[in-house]
């Protein structure tokens, strides 16, 4: 049932796709243990691996595999009583260990390493000493190498001088007068692995040999000299000789590498483990795929999931879909019409908790939270058995009851067209029980359906939910979303009249249609048209409160700004008392003692001043009013009076702000038209206006790159642009994180992602 189940939800392919992202042909076997695990320590496990080489990749890139697939069989070999491997073989090994060396140099310099790269370091065996043993032996072209050892560099120096004086001396020989006439080429030839001339068949009327060979025409024969006899023999001696050297040196190299076969399988292990999550890895970078939570609690919810094989065919057109139920929830009815897109929602569903739970990143946005299900069932499609005869819902019942019967209790179950393919009162009626008979074994459950009378049982049971797939109504074309808290209905009769059925069917079909049928199906779209419009007053009252947050913002911005100024006019005030008094003092400490009380009368006469000047007088005011700020010198007019905080707002510009009645003073007239005329007045700003919405700050260094971006990025704002393009290319990594880190803290930046084709681009959404 899992195999089967694993099957429907395109979790198969899955695997399949993901032998694409894989350099090395161990994927296979790897791949055949990824299943949903069994406890969710193990899921953590899976899921730190994974995150550990994204974070290899992200600063790295992929690590250097190999991929000859031969080695897994060499090195088995290896475990055989005096096995003594080719030469080839032994090349392999050695290329296997250098590529082990820079996996193990190049998981050690990375930039980022979490445990589990920790552990693989410490797992790889570089074997220094068995690679250099090697290519000291043997070349990459698999020819042994004369220093080897002595005797064969011995063996080798005679066979050479042997070889060299054979050479001689047949030249020789064919250069004699009596021989030139019966040579029949000027070459040394070899046969029967002895040095021999090719003479013409009378050359025994002048030379004495034996003739070891004949050419296809029978006019040249190949023929030792017999004075070359003695030579051949010692070569092919020394040739043996060399043979046998070679086979115990193999032997002993074979032998040599032997002793480490366990490490060699070590590191074997290893390449295999890195390949796999280097593969899902990547995986999860081209489908922007997230960490799920994986709980306890019962609860789903994923934000904008993405079927992987939906965004396949459908690229930047797929429409991601919210799974949400809730702890207290256990059924969830979808329904909606023909090709509305429920068996692509409840797929989703299924594939989506299939990987969660099997440790993979799942395509999705935010931080999800998927429940640990003791297991996951799905029954999707026909399940007829015409070789056992038997109907559609005969085998769609035998294969719920199977279901029923194994599960225990915590499962995900998945239904498609629960209760099909027969009468719709009955259908509806065993429906119901099925689902009632799986939440009292505390399974979840997903149906989706045509039926009207589920949808009522998706209404009245506190713990299940209905849920709509959206579908445009006007033009007939699914939305690919799901609607929580509504049913939806087939819409079967305006389906048939978009393709054009005849409208004397249209009609009778109408006649026919029961008229609670047709109620239920009125009391839905009514249901469904008044949640579209709460949603949208929902939307508007948000973006009314998000506007309205802006402006109270702003107004405390300038509230500060306001305090700043007044704060900074009152200090120069009193340091000019200050220095006054100062002065004073300075004179009183000269003077005599009537001298002091003109001093005293003095600074009677300095507070009096300054009292003055700061005294405060409450001006009859009204809305309307043109008044100026006496502190700050700001100039506009009352909007709003509040007599209970003592208080009035002013406009001025495109500024409100709020200030006690005592600190303003009325305008004369003429300084009344000077303000209407300035806030007439249009504030523009100049710029420098941005033809294509992306810069390249490739090859800058950091701080001349952020300046730029800087500058581009207010040019944009401004231009009113919704995103940029910033090219910083990957390199060491050092600018692409300068960017995010930079314009994560800013509030006119609401989003930072990487482009998904470019990795070395990075897209800002503007505010």
């Amino acid at each position: 049932m899992i195999d089967k189940t694993l099957s429907y939800l395109d979790f198969k392919n899955l695997i399949d796709y993901l032998r694409n992202f894989s350099v090395t042909p161990y994927i296979n076997q790897s791949l055949e243990g990824l299943k949903p695990l069994n406890s969710i320590e193990d899921i953590k496990i899976r899921q730190d691996k994974i995150e550990a080489l994204l974070e290899i990749i992200k600063w790295d890139g992929a690590p250097p595999l190999y991929n000859n697939g031969e080695i897994t069989e060499i090195i088995k070999r290896l475990a055989i009583k005096d096995v003594v491997l080719e030469l080839k073989e032994i090349v392999l090994i050695a290329d296997f260990l250098r590529s082990c060396h820079e996996t193990f140099n190049f998981l050690k310099k990375a930039h980022k390493k979490e445990d589990f790269i920790i552990q693989l370091i410490e797992r790889i065996k570089p074997l220094k000493q068995v690679h250099q043993k090697i290519v000291k032996t043997i070349n990459p072209e698999c020819f042994i190498e004369d220093t080897a050892t002595y005797e064969l560099s011995r063996i080798r120096t005679e066979l050479y001088i042997h070889r060299e004086k054979i050479r001689k001396l047949l030249e020789r020989i064919m250069e004699r007068e009596q021989v030139r006439p019966i040579v029949q080429d000027t070459y040394i030839a070899l046969r029967n692995n002895r040095y021999v001339l090719p003479l013409k068949p009378n050359f025994n009327q002048v030379l004495k040999g034996i003739v070891h060979d004949y050419s296809h025409t029978l006019k040249t024969s190949f023929v030792e000299p017999m004075e070359c006899v003695e030579l051949n023999n010692t070569i092919n001696i020394l040739e043996n000789e060399e043979k046998e050297e070679e086979k115990r040196i193999l032997k002993d190299l074979t032998a040599f590498i032997a002793k480490y076969a366990n490490d060699l399988e070590e590191n074997l292990e290893v390449i295999k483990e890195l390949d796999l999550y280097t593969s899902i890895a990547l995986f999860s970078i081209q489908f922007n795929c997230v960490r799920p939570e994986i709980t306890q609690n019962g609860e789903l919810d994923i934000k904008d999931a993405v079927n992987p094989f939906i965004y396949l065919t459908k690229k930047e057109k797929t429409v991601p879909i919210d799974i949400t139920l809730k702890s207290d929830k256990r059924a969830m009815i979808i329904s909606g019409p023909n090709a509305g897109g429920k068996t692509a929602a409840l797929k989703t569903i299924g594939l989506i908790s299939a990987m969660a739970l099997s440790g993979l990143f799942i395509p999705a946005k935010g931080k999800p939270k998927v429940p640990f299900f003791s297991g996951i069932f799905a029954i999707i499609g026909d399940e007829q058995d015409i070789s056992m005869e038997l109907s559609s819902f005969t085998a769609h019942m035998m294969t719920i009851t199977e279901l029923y019967n194994k599960a225990r209790g915590n499962e995900l179950i998945l239904i498609d067209e629960i209760g099909g393919n027969t009468e719709p009162q009955e259908a509806s009626a065993i429906s119901m029980a099925i689902i009632d008979a799986f939440v009292e074994k505390g399974s979840k459950v997903i149906v989706t359906t045509h039926l009207n009378l589920l949808k009522s049982y998706g209404y009245t049971k506190p713990f299940a939910i209905n849920v709509a797939t959206d579908f445009d109504y006007e033009t007939m074309t699914p939305r690919y979303k799901l609607n929580y808290g509504l049913a939806g209905y087939s819409n079967a009769i305006n389906v048939a009249k978009k393709i054009s059925v005849p409208s004397r069917i249209i009609e009778k079909s109408y006649e026919y249609l029961d008229s609670q049928e047709f109620m239920l199906n009125e009391l839905i779209s009514s249901l469904r048209q008044k949640k579209e419009e709460a949603e949208r007053e929902l939307n508007a009252a948000i973006k009314i409160r998000e506007d309205l947050k802006k402006r109270i913002l702003n107004l405390k911005e300038k509230r500060e700004e306001y305090l700043k100024n007044l704060e900074e006019k009152v200090r120069q005030k009193i340091e000019e008392i200050e220095a006054e008094i100062t002065s004073v003092m300075k004179e009183i400490s000269k003077r005599d003692k009537a001298s002091v009380e003109a001093a005293k009368k003095r600074i009677e006469i300095i507070k009096k001043t300054v009292l003055k000047e700061t005294e405060t007088k409450k001006e009859d005011v009204k809305k309307g009013d043109y008044v100026k700020v006496k502190s700050l010198g700001i100039r506009g007019r009352i909007v709003d009076i509040d007599e209970k905080d003592n208080t009035v707002e002013i406009v001025t510009g495109n500024l409100r702000t709020k200030v006690k009645t005592e600190l303003i003073s009325k305008l004369p007239v003429k300084e009344k038209e000077d303000v209407k005329e300035e806030n007439r007045k249009e504030i523009q700003i100049d710029y420098e206006s941005i033809e294509e919405p992306q810069i390249n700050i490739m090859g800058m260094r950091v701080d001349e790159a952020l300046k730029t971006l800087d500058k581009f990025v207010d040019r944009a704002l401004i231009q009113g642009m919704p995103r940029v393009k910033v090219l910083h290319g990957i390199g060491t990594g050092r600018l692409m994180n300068a960017v995010k880190e930079h314009f994560s803290k800013t509030d006119f930046v609401k989003g930072i992602k990487r482009d998904e084709r470019n990795t070395g681009i990075t897209i800002l959404e503007l505010a």
